[in-house]
């Protein structure tokens, strides 16, 4: 079990320090039937609450960017929206990314407490006071409570180092703008006031506890757009003067150091009202053969892979951006910024929440599955909830796909044509009579895959071994080689442009895609006893498993060449053509629901 009855934790350490016994091996168990429900009802409420808060604090900040647009100019729109969000990304995601992915690896013991607030977890004492023994589950849980602090000090070094790059080696235009040093100084502040909560973090998350999580981030990214919106409006030019906003990036800098400061006082309250802080301190742990440490090799090791993982993956992310910015034209860069900003709403509000769920679900069901086909064990019922747990996972994963799948029908068989009409109505003629449209319709087909690859490396990144993880590594440097080479080959060899790069894009996560499903098929296929239970898996990592009916096909096939005619015959440059559009896409959308 793997949640916290947290009415009576702080009853916990009472019962830690009455228990004498030495527990120097735990038991190795698979999620039981009813564990496996429970995390799935947590997983999925907690990936409902991560969606609406994602929905909220996305839409928010998309309106708020629309108003605050009209008090601002593009250059400190550009450096505050850009540059600065992009060293408070890299610095929490260099800090703190590879450690959150191990911490969930060893998340398989989680303290427990019964019904009655008694505390299932042993320790011994000595003279010297409390010993926690590394192969309990008082253990597991202490190594992830110790490893758990590691980023607070990466953190301090990451934040000094980039923000000195920042400072030291910005632009004359970047220096220029008003109050600049003091922002970047603030956000750097901002980051680190972040990483200091990771050990509240980290035990939240283990332990299912999105709520917090949600109610925090809501409260912050209010308080974010009220002041940058307060702040923008105080400081622009009075009665049609022109001129700098007076506070430009400051005002995004002070909104973003609110925010993380509700985040900390938002986790500090909860666990000082909630837990017992003891629970939540660092301590030595001590093995069988009386070695005495601090942090458990193996999750510290897995650790190091995962940063590095973090490091390439960083560039990945940020890739697009160096690469448009390097070989295409400022008018490409503007449209593939465009594009970016309204395209990637569904991911941030939909595929990222669904990717942190889905990987804290793996881990929980998964954590114990080839320790046990290691261990000989006699009971068959542990047989049967290994089986299950492996069944009840890649229903999880292939659902997941199939949800995929459609959705990459539905952009590509409807949104493709009418990403005009969207772009008309939302900004006008200015951006619709440019690339725009077409871009955003090459984008569409872009979505879907973006959603399969979170899914299926969030599944990687759960379940690999340090071994195949190392290997990794050097496949991530391959695929951003490729990406690059196929970047240069659009954008540079056939003048493509943002296309280009959207193209690039494609390919680069395609081939990640298909890495990670050959590492998924081996790891359900390879070294599974019971032909029943690899005939089943095998059925459902089929493709015809994964991929629709064929009416279903067909039907959103029709549904694009329709709509692609009425977009050219129809057109939506006026009121009236855009409702007759809009009317032979609904028609047509009726259709296909009804048919799928």
């Amino acid at each position: 079990m793997s949640t916290i009855k947290r009415k009576n934790i702080k009853e916990i350490s009472k019962e830690k320090s009455k228990i004498i016994e030495n527990e120097t091996h735990s038991e190795l168990t698979t999620p039981s039937q009813k564990d496996v429900s429970q995390i799935l009802s947590s997983s999925v409420a907690g990936a409902s609450s991560l969606v609406m808060l994602q929905l909220i604090s996305r839409l928010t900040t998309f309106v708020l960017h629309q108003v605050v647009l009209r008090y601002t100019d593009p250059a400190t729109f550009g450096i505050a929206s850009v540059q600065l969000e992009l060293l408070l990304a890299t610095i929490l995601f260099l800090s703190r990314e590879g450690f959150r992915c191990a911490l969930l690896r060893g998340s398989g013991d989680t303290i427990v407490v019964d019904s009655d607030g008694k505390s299932s977890e042993k320790s011994q004492e000595n003279s010297k006071g409390p010993i926690i023994f590394a192969n309990s589950s008082v253990g597991s849980v202490q190594k992830i409570t110790n490893l758990s602090y590691v980023p607070i000090p990466i953190g301090i070094i990451t934040t000094f180092l980039a923000c000195t790059f920042y400072i030291f080696y910005a632009t004359e235009e970047s220096l220029s703008a008003p109050y600049y040093v003091i922002s970047v100084i603030l956000y750097g502040l901002a980051a680190f006031i972040e990483l200091i909560i990771e050990p509240l973090y980290v035990a939240a998350l283990n332990n299912l506890l999105f709520t917090l999580r949600v109610r925090c981030e809501i409260i912050g990214v209010f308080l974010r757009c009220f002041i940058t919106f307060a702040m923008t409006v105080i400081g622009a030019p009075k009665n049609g003067e022109k001129g700098e906003n007076a506070y430009g990036i400051l005002a995004f800098a002070v909104a973003q150091v609110a925010f993380s400061l509700v985040l900390m006082i938002g986790y500090i309250g909860y666990f000082i009202s909630n837990w017992d802080i003891q629970l939540l301190k660092p301590q030595k742990l001590q093995d069988e053969r009386q070695k005495v440490f601090w942090f458990d090799e193996h999750l510290f090791n897995l650790a190091k892979t995962f940063t590095k993982q973090s490091l390439l993956k960083h560039v990945l992310t940020e890739g697009d951006k160096m690469l448009i910015a390097l070989l295409s034209e400022p008018v490409d860069q503007g449209i593939y910024a465009f594009v970016f900003n309204y395209g990637s709403l569904i991911v941030r509000i939909l595929f990222q929440p669904l990717e942190e769920t889905t990987r804290t679900l793996f881990s929980k069901l998964l954590t114990r599955v080839d320790i046990h086909n290691d261990v000989n064990d006699k009971q068959k019922e542990s047989e049967a909830e290994t089986c299950r747990a492996l069944i009840t996972s890649l229903q999880v994963l292939t659902t997941l796909i199939k949800f995929h799948i459609l959705l990459g029908l539905l952009f590509i068989g409807f949104a493709t044509n009418y990403t005009g009409t969207l772009i008309d109505l939302l900004v006008g003629s200015v951006w619709s009579q440019t690339p725009a449209p077409l871009v955003l319709s090459v984008y569409c087909i872009y979505v879907p895959i973006m959603g399969i690859n979170g899914v299926t490396e969030a599944f990687v990144a759960a379940v690999a071994s340090e071994e195949t993880l190392s290997k990794l590594n050097y496949w991530l440097i391959a695929f951003s080689a490729g990406f690059v080479g196929a970047g240069v080959i659009f954008m540079k060899g056939l003048s493509a442009g943002a296309i280009g790069l959207v193209a690039a894009n494609v390919v680069n996560l395609s081939t990640r895609i298909l890495w990670s499903w050959n590492f998924i098929r081996s790891y359900f296929l390879n070294h599974r006893d019971g032909r029943q239970e690899t005939n089943e898996l095998k059925r459902m990592l089929s493709l015809s498993n994964l991929l629709p009916n064929y009416l279903v096909l067909l039907s959103f096939s029709l549904a694009w060449i329709i709509t692609y005619f009425s977009n050219q015959l129809i057109g939506w440059e006026t009121l009236d053509a855009k409702i007759k559009h809009v009317a032979v896409g609904g028609v047509c959308a009726i259709v296909v629901a009804g048919i799928t």
